[in-house]
């Protein structure tokens, strides 16, 4: 009988050992896509992507510091949705708050354009074979959660910013 325990206790933690390594490596596996796509740019590419992600940052903070208290307020409410948050601020917005929004999309319009100039035909190449074996590997489903998981973890580093 206690041979049995014994043996059965080795399995259990085989099987978790085997599990969460396995996850481990499961979650190494998209870093390793994001060190590849970034060692495959050219130091203009790194640059524009710096500049851009800068310019966003910049244009946020002066967003944030254009909100009224009233509107600060409907952040705080944890009962709504997030669409419900969105449509709740976006009704409380003056047309200069609205103007910085438009620019806003509009320079990060202009920088993706820049940057896609840029791109060479072996990176496009790149870039399509490696979405065609996450599209191989992955369900939609599964390649959309996913994507909603980096998200998370993306606003979870950053802040909520």
């Amino acid at each position: 009988m206690k041979s049995i325990k014994i043996i059965s206790l080795i399995v259990f933690g085989l099987l978790v050992g085997i599990s969460s390594a396995d996850a481990q490596q499961n979650q190494n596996k998209g870093k390793n896509n994001k060190k590849v796509a970034v060692e495959m740019m050219t130091m203009q590419q790194k640059q524009l992507i710096q500049e851009q992600r800068d310019r966003i940052k910049e244009k946020r903070e002066l967003f944030k510091a254009s909100l009224t208290e009233e509107q600060l307020a409907i952040f705080d409410k944890k009962d709504l949705t997030r669409q419900e948050l969105h449509d709740a601020l976006m009704s409380t917005l003056t047309e200069t708050q609205k103007t910085l929004m438009q620019e806003h999309r509009k320079s990060i319009h202009e920088s993706k354009q820049k940057f896609r100039n840029t791109i060479t035909s072996e990176q496009r190449q790149q870039i399509r074979s490696r979405m065609q074996m996450d599209r191989e590997k992955k369900g939609g489903s599964e390649l959309r959660e996913s994507v909603k998981e980096q998200r998370r973890q993306r606003m979870h580093n950053n802040g909520g910013n």
